[in-house]
């Protein structure tokens, strides 16, 4: 006959206790790696689901419907949506084009999207944010200078080349600008269907309707007329 001690059997429990909170959080590491949540978009769950043009959306879901698979055809696979270089003529010497979900049809569900960026000589995408991906851009021609800021106000930026990536990490905000003494071409990969841009001069001085004078010149330490200004260049709203 064995008998264990008292010690013993705390011992034992406290161990056991251990084992169970530890499988329990283990667990929950899984369930949020595994979770939907977890990722940008949700993972299709069938081949393909090519988007039904935007004129036949008549349900307001988180996504678009999908075209019936016997009436997709080789076409919905492919765009011309970038085989045109974007207008530059405009404030910022800038044109973003974005292949996405809404005029690629054959991007639903999957998860991405895909964009040119046209750079006129000293031309600016000015600092924004996109909510919902990440975005990789790939230099192609030009010199542009790049960079994000953290959620500790660090910056990231450094000086591009043609051949050169760079990566914007999902919601902080970035800029690209064109240094290079000719225009440049930029190619961009976001891995969601539908990014999404918050720019924030635009956000800030040109909402509708409008954020109030007093946040904006207390938070930027501006005058009444400076905000004014600011609001009319833009574009906003008195």
């Amino acid at each position: 006959l064995c008998l264990k001690s008292p010690l013993q059997s705390d011992n034992d429990m406290a161990s056991s206790t251990l084992l169970l909170a530890s499988l329990l959080s283990l667990g929950y590491v899984l369930l949020l790696i595994s979770s939907p949540a977890g990722c940008s978009d949700p993972d299709p769950l069938q081949d393909f689901c090519v988007a039904l043009p935007s004129d036949q959306q008549n349900i307001f879901l988180n996504g678009l419907l999908c075209k019936n698979p016997m009436d997709v055809v080789p076409a919905d696979f492919s765009s011309i949506v970038l085989r045109q270089p974007g207008n530059t003529a405009n404030n910022l010497g800038s044109n973003v084009t974005l292949a996405f979900a809404g005029n690629f049809g054959g991007l639903n569900t999957l998860g991405l999207s895909y964009a040119r960026i046209d750079f006129a000589k000293a031309g600016v995408v000015p600092p924004h944010n996109h909510p919902r991906a990440t975005e990789v851009t790939f230099l192609t021609q030009g010199t542009l200078y790049v960079g994000f800021v953290d959620t500790n106000n660090m910056l990231f930026a450094q000086t591009l080349y043609p051949g050169d990536l760079f990566v914007f990490p999902r919601g902080l905000v970035h800029f690209l600008i064109n240094v290079g003494k000719s225009t440049a071409l930029a190619l961009s990969a976001l891995n969601s269907q539908n990014p999404g841009a918050t720019i924030l001069p635009m956000a800030l001085f040109a909402a509708n309707p409008p954020i109030s004078e007093e946040v904006l010149e207390r938070s930027f330490d501006l005058s009444a007329q400076e905000v004014k200004r600011i609001r009319a260049s833009l574009g906003g709203t008195m």
